[in-house]
């Protein structure tokens, strides 16, 4: 790529765009490019693209192919010093409409916003020098231009995202002074009216679309609730006042993305719909019941409740076949998700809004813990939604699952240690009730029952009595050996969690020579 910086005339649009269309279409070249000679090239772009550089004797098209290729070579911080210094970040605003007062929406203006969102996501001093030039309130303005399209609407929301992952001045500002939660409020509303009322998905030149611009400003949103000082300020005292009257407006809006949009396919839980359950978590419950829960119609109060139960039980029939952690690491390859991550957030505001409301607590107890379920066998045994989420209890490869459901299925069970027992077992509630300090009741076989009333329940399984398998003294030789197996996973599952030391019996009399005697004595008699 030395050949551009030999060009002894750049002004020529022929040979420069030649030159460039060329570079970008060799990867191998691209690839190859030694850090000086990709600085010197950086230098020569950024000097011609200047204000008053050759790039005033060029087209359009050869401005875009200039930041094409700026934009390829910034995707590795080596050497593009030049390009994410001061200097640099200026010759790239210059070409976009933010140090001025007019919106312009062209693709070179187009493609130097998305160089400065890949330099704010790369390198994090730029975000001091968008916030230096006085940009953020041009990015504003911007997004209330209802005539812009798509795509640069979701470049300032990419750029109003990653200008606010940390903490910043910036997310007051855009608060207070800005007017961007009526800005998100009017944008999230028309988006998510867009989607829904389209019946032909139309196919796009361009893979932004209104979903991912949903998706982008339904990210940006978090980032205000998340680092808002003053919503900081309240929870340090245990408060949490300000919300209200600041982002009330937003979760109606919120929302209907969960009630209107239907769900993705095969995964629910992904964007919008998973971004839509993450600023959601940022909203209080008691002071908004009547928008979480609206009663103009009895028969659908609890009908987002219900749309989370839904998407729940879909990701967990996914997620969990048998045994959660076994085959785990394939499910989410396939799926491309970490299940760990992904399904959490959903499980915690399902339990937040349970907490809060009785009725939504007893509707998610219903279906999640029905009390017609089957105890012909072990609680966690079988495929109801009920037996993957006892299951998940007690998994050691989904910390973060296991945790979170076993906060649910307890809040679920109001908080009550005798009916959590009856309806996940003690051995599974064991592990959760100890690392929580919650006193453990002593095991009796009426512990709290609501209407398996004459039937007695071991409360170790959850299993009626009567269906238990054999004692050992009536067990055959080989139903001694499928029971020895059984233990046997059933400890290293256990030593798994952490929750106590154990040895494993099965183990321990392998180690010590005790099942090789048993053979040999069983081989003698058969001798004799």
């Amino acid at each position: 790529m030395s050949s551009y910086a030999l060009i002894e005339d750049r002004s020529n649009i022929k040979i420069v765009s030649s030159v460039l269309t060329s570079f970008l279409s060799n990867s191998s070249e691209i690839a190859s490019l030694d850090v000086s000679k990709k600085s010197e090239l950086v230098s020569a772009l950024l000097s011609d693209l200047d204000e008053n550089g050759v790039q005033l004797k060029w087209n359009d098209d050869v401005r875009l192919l200039a930041l094409q290729t700026l934009k390829t070579l910034g995707r590795n911080v080596n050497g593009c010093e030049l390009l994410f210094s001061d200097k640099g970040f200026l010759i790239l605003l210059s070409h976009t409409s933010l140090l001025s007062n007019d919106v312009v929406d062209t693709p070179v203006a187009q493609e130097a916003l998305t160089c400065i969102a890949n330099a704010l996501l790369l390198e994090e001093g730029t975000r001091d020098l968008f916030e230096k030039h006085n940009c953020i309130s041009k990015v504003c303005l911007g997004l209330k231009d209802v005539k812009i399209s798509i795509k640069t609407q979701f470049l300032y929301s990419r750029i109003l995202f990653l200008v606010t992952i940390k903490p910043s001045p910036i997310v007051k500002q855009l608060i207070d002074d800005l007017e961007i939660i009526d800005i998100l409020h009017n944008t999230i509303n028309n988006l998510v009216k867009g989607i829904s009322s389209s019946t032909i998905v139309e196919p796009s030149p361009s893979p932004i679309t209104r979903v991912t611009l949903l998706n982008e400003q339904l990210k940006f949103l978090f980032n205000l609730m998340h680092y808002d000082p003053k919503i900081v300020r309240e929870e340090g005292k245990g408060k949490n006042q300000e919300l209200p009257s600041k982002f009330e407006k937003l979760l109606p809006v919120i929302i209907k993305i969960i009630t209107d949009l239907p769900p993705p396919s095969p995964l629910p839980l992904s964007p919008p719909h998973s971004h839509a359950i993450h600023a959601l978590l940022n909203f209080p419950v008691v002071p908004y019941k009547s928008i979480w829960f609206p009663s103009e119609q009895k028969s659908q109060q609890y009908a987002l409740l219900d749309k989370f139960l839904e998407i729940l039980k879909t990701m967990v029939f996914i997620a969990v076949n048998g045994d959660p952690d076994v085959g785990i690491e394939n499910g989410q390859k396939k799926y491309g998700v970490d299940f760990d991550e992904v399904i959490p957030p959903l499980v915690a505001l399902i339990r937040k809004l349970a907490e809060e409301d009785e009725l939504a607590r007893i509707s998610a107890r219903n279906k999640l813990l029905p009390d017609d379920v089957d105890r012909s066998k072990p609680l966690e045994k079988g495929d109801c939604l009920s037996a993957r989420l006892i299951r998940l209890m007690t998994s050691a490869m989904l910390p973060n699952l296991k945790d979170g459901v076993s906060e649910l299925l307890y809040v679920i069970c109001d908080q009550d240690v005798n009916l959590f027992i009856h309806h996940v077992g003690y051995g599974n509630a064991a592990g959760f009730l100890m690392n929580r300090n919650i006193m453990i009741p002593p095991l009796t076989s009426s512990s709290k029952q609501k209407v398996h009333s004459d039937k007695s329940i071991n409360p170790i399984t959850g299993q009626y009595l009567e269906d238990e398998a054999p004692s050992l003294s009536d067990m055959t030789d080989e139903e001694k050996e499928r029971e020895a197996e059984r233990l046997f996973v059933l400890f290293e599952r256990l030593k798994k969690t952490g929750v106590m030391n154990v040895v494993n019996p099965v183990e321990e009399a392998a180690k010590s020579g005790k099942i090789n005697e048993t053979i040999d004595d069983d081989e003698k008699e058969e001798s004799d």
